[in-house]
């Protein structure tokens, strides 16, 4: 399970993540980075640990970037 999938839980879902937020997030964006994208933009990944609060490091988000990376080398 990637780490946004595992905070998005934590926070309670989706809409709960993006109104958390605030800053215009939306539900579906937050979607996407779960479904589509498999990691959070690197500008909310402080604030999202924040929100899990320290379940879900920035370690393991940022780590999240890492394995996109090696899917785009090994893809």
């Amino acid at each position: 399970m990637s780490a946004i999938k595992k905070a998005v839980d934590l926070i309670g879902g989706q809409t709960a993540t993006a109104k958390n937020l605030g800053m215009g997030i939306t539900q579906t964006q937050v979607w996407n980075w779960v479904h589509r994208h498999q990691q959070a933009p690197a500008k909310y990944i402080k604030r999202i640990s924040e929100l899990t609060h320290g379940s879900v490091t920035v370690d393991e988000l940022l780590a999240d970037h890492e394995k996109g990376r090696e899917g785009e080398k090994h893809g």
